[in-house]
């Protein structure tokens, strides 16, 4: 009589099912180092551009105020 794996206490039968969705899982590729430190790297680039924006409307803000106080100036 020949010993099967499910004939042996503490083994378990793994179903074909069950192995292929392992390997499918498994399979799944990970996102690449560089593409997460490509998108770190727009994302700091964004924050940039935001804080340069901002710096421009508040130089827009001030300018437009010098502008006021010359035309009074001027106007006097």
């Amino acid at each position: 009589m020949k010993l099967e794996k499910h004939d042996v206490p503490g083994f378990s039968q793994t179903s074909a099912s069950v192995m292929n969705s392992e390997d499918r899982r498994q399979s799944v590729p990970r996102r690449p180092v560089s593409l997460t430190s490509r998108v770190r790297e727009i994302d700091c680039m964004l924050a940039d551009i935001q804080a340069h924006i901002q710096r421009l409307r508040r130089e827009r803000t001030h300018l437009g105020l010098v502008r006021d106080e010359l035309a009074c100036t001027e106007a006097k």
